[in-house]
């Protein structure tokens, strides 16, 4: 550990570095430029202090087990040379600070932190405290971006303790040290909300046989999944367009950095865009489920037949939304995609692909709800025959 550091914090899973642009599944994402960032950044290795004596500052990453046990936590090296954390959401985690010496003098220390969320696909209008926030332990509540603690002893530990958010963001924190050491040591975090090589993210590709719902303004990188989950999808949707000559509209998946959508509403506040049967998106945050549009699947044949084709994948979709069956029978080729995106609060199609071999993750995962049968039934709901898996 360097005494004087300059680290980088990744909270959660860790797809390939980070350090110039996001690669999923072979996919480029924008660079992320912090330049202006890191211009606020000075860093003293080692910080020399009064009487020509060197005293060290030093900020280090510690992770609070679940029976209690506190462990350091060690960075990688990233391709760009800088260290790299890596940890769950969710998570007890506490900062430790300290100026150490031959002859030790009160110090001080204020940290701070800033999330850039519209990097990990967030892009909210107004300021959910719980979205842009790391949290108290005790109680939840979001931290202040700010705390400061002054004449603490020399050679004396200081420690701010915090829960990761289960928001996947990008966050900038720094240490201002003053006193007995003085100097900056500034540090990027990358929030992903997942396992580390638990789940890479890749995106779904458009075909020719299933459609996209246009992306909200809100989060317009939200279609990454699991390679399994997209693999899946992409052959219940052919096989619905072998039967009907019609495609699937796929709507929300997973974040470009995986974690949660958004947070039940805050006192008075909602979050826009977020309703999804009171449960304002739970799920989805480690890739493995995604809603399809049902309001064009709008005949009793079509829907048992969906069912009847995903069940082969142990898949069942299920209804969420108000008023499940509303919408059958009626002709809906007039409408425009604005009440098309309204009707889907009223119903829509949730499909979970977690399996029940995936390691278990906390928040915890949608868990699987199992179809009564994968084999198909004797009478097929299906107009066309098709193979059995």
């Amino acid at each position: 550990m360097k005494p004087a550091l300059q680290v980088v914090l990744f909270l959660g899973l860790v797809t390939p570095s980070f350090s110039a642009s996001v690669n999923f599944d072979g996919k480029q994402a924008a660079p992320v430029s912090f330049t202006s960032l890191l211009k606020e950044t000075q860093e003293t290795n080692p910080i020399p202090a009064p009487e020509n004596e060197v005293r060290t500052a030093s900020k280090r990453l510690y992770e609070i087990k679940e029976d209690g046990r506190e462990e350091l936590v060690t960075p990688r090296l990233a391709a760009d040379g800088k260290d790299v954390y890596e940890f769950m959401p969710n998570k007890n985690r506490y900062w430790e600070f300290k100026c150490t010496g031959q002859n030790p003098k009160p110090w001080g220390v204020c940290w701070s932190y800033t999330f850039k969320t519209e990097t990990a696909g967030h892009n909210h209008t107004s300021a959910d405290p719980y979205s842009y926030s790391f949290l108290n332990q005790s109680d939840g509540k979001p931290l202040p971006t700010k705390i400061c603690k002054s004449n603490i002893p020399g050679n004396t530990a200081y420690r701010v303790y915090f829960k990761a958010p289960v928001f996947a963001t990008l966050a900038y924190d720094r240490a201002d040290f003053s006193g007995g050491c003085t100097g900056t040591i500034g540090d990027e975090d990358h929030v992903a909300v997942t396992a580390q090589n638990l789940i890479q993210l890749a995106e779904l590709t458009e075909e020719p046989y299933f459609a996209f719902k246009p992306t909200s303004q809100y989060h317009p990188a939200n279609r990454f999944g699991t390679p399994d989950t997209n693999a899946k999808m992409k052959k219940i949707a052919w096989d619905y367009y072998q039967q009907f000559n019609e495609k699937l509209t796929v709507n929300d998946m997973g974040l470009v950095w995986g974690g949660r959508y958004n947070s039940p509403p805050v006192e008075s506040n909602t979050v826009p865009n977020c309703w999804v049967d009171g449960q304002e998106h739970f799920y989805h945050r480690y890739g493995r489920q995604i809603d399809v549009r049902s309001s064009t699947v709008n005949t009793q044949q079509k829907r048992d037949c969906l069912k009847e084709l995903a069940c082969r994948y142990q898949v069942e979709p299920l209804f969420e939304g108000k008023a499940p069956g509303s919408l059958l029978g009626r002709d809906l080729s007039l409408f425009s995609e604005t009440e098309m995106d309204a009707l889907d609060r009223v119903e829509h199609y949730h499909f979970n692909f977690a399996r029940p071999t995936d390691p278990q993750v906390t928040p915890q995962d949608d868990t699987r709800k199992e179809c009564s049968s994968y084999l198909p039934p004797e009478v097929s709901a299906c107009p066309k025959p098709y193979s059995v898996k």
